[in-house]
Parts: structure tokens; C-alpha cells; sequence
């Protein structure tokens, strides 16, 4: 349970983690510790969100926030093996649109059976594929980096926050970061 007068930390805790996050957009380096700090800041910044939500410190207005995502059905043809690669398991040429709760995105990733960062090669990385130990039977999920940013920014700021991507060449960042980590 997060108490009132540690929110403020987790508040902080979660800005920064917005603030890493949207730095992948331009990162051309993917390595082990870079994976390792994306997915500790994606998974930490899930769990304050449904423990803050939990202790009842969200506005409702945010505990009914919904992300717009898309999701992969699973082969019904695939004989699924233990050891093939979670991606040969789903239909990616197909999708479907899905707006998830707020405590049921960040549950997604708390009890992910399915966590891959998607990293084109020579880019950043630009979303995550998921499913948790229970959806990933019949589906696995996308959702892109800067939504991911705008929840735990909407979150720190206790209002929806929708970031803008601004491309230029190679380079990706969000237009209004700045505006909603200060």
C-alpha cells in the first residue's frame, strides 16, 4: 500500500521513468542493460500505477483511462512447441483495436507471460509487444512507446496527457515533453 506522504516519490520516481522511456525513441545502441532498464522502468512504473491506484490516491478521472492498442491473434493452425519463439505464435498480418483500462494495461505487464520490446533494426525502440500469463492463449498485444510515456505522465500530472511524436530524419521525440516533466 503507498501511503499520502510517499506519493510524491513514487510521483517522481514514475516522471523519470517517462523522461528514460521517451529517450529510447533516439537510442541506435540496443544492449543488455539498455533491455533491462526499459523493462524495470516499464514494469516499476505499472506497479506504482495499480498500487496508487489501489490506495485510492488516483483521481477517478485517471482510474478510468483507457489506451488505445492493438492486439495479434493467436495461430489456431501453429503446433506450439515450449521452445519456439513466442513471436511464431500469432497472426501478425491480422489485428485488432482494443481500448485497455488503465489497472488492466498495467496488469498486462505485471503478470506478463509475453514482454518484447519491438527495436526495428538501427532505430530506438517503438513499443512493446505483451500478453499476461492468462491473454497470451488468445492474443498478444501492441502498444507504442509514447503511449506508455502518456500514461505514467497522465498519472504524474492527475490529468490525460497525450504526447505528440515530432520525426525528423532519424530522430523521434515527443513535441510537448517537456510541458508535463517539469
Amino acid at each position: 500500500m503507498i501511503e499520502e506522504y510517499t506519493k510524491e516519490y513514487w510521483l517522481n520516481e514514475l516522471r523519470e521513468s517517462a523522461k528514460f522511456l521517451e529517450s529510447l525513441y533516439r537510442t541506435t545502441v540496443w544492449d543488455n542493460q539498455l533491455e533491462f532498464k526499459t523493462e524495470k522502468a516499464v514494469f516499476l512504473g505499472c506497479y506504482a500505477i495499480r498500487k496508487l491506484k489501489e490506495s485510492k490516491l488516483l483521481s477517478t478521472e485517471l482510474s478510468g483511462f483507457n489506451t488505445s492498442l492493438i492486439s495479434h491473434p493467436i495461430k489456431t493452425d501453429h503446433e506450439s512447441e515450449d521452445d519456439d519463439k513466442w513471436s511464431k505464435k500469432y497472426h501478425f498480418g491480422q489485428s485488432d483495436k482494443h481500448e485497455l483500462a488503465l489497472e488492466r494495461l498495467c496488469n498486462q505487464f505485471i503478470h506478463s507471460k509475453i514482454y518484447s520490446p519491438f527495436v526495428p533494426g538501427g532505430s530506438g525502440c517503438m513499443g512493446f509487444f505483451f500478453a499476461s500469463d492468462k491473454e497470451y492463449k488468445k492474443r498478444v498485444y501492441y502498444v507504442q512507446l509514447i503511449k506508455i510515456v502518456s500514461v505514467f505522465l497522465s498519472v504524474v500530472q492527475n490529468k490525460k496527457v497525450n504526447l505528440e511524436l515530432e520525426v525528423k530524419g532519424a530522430n523521434i521525440s515527443a513535441v510537448n515533453l517537456a510541458m508535463h516533466t517539469q
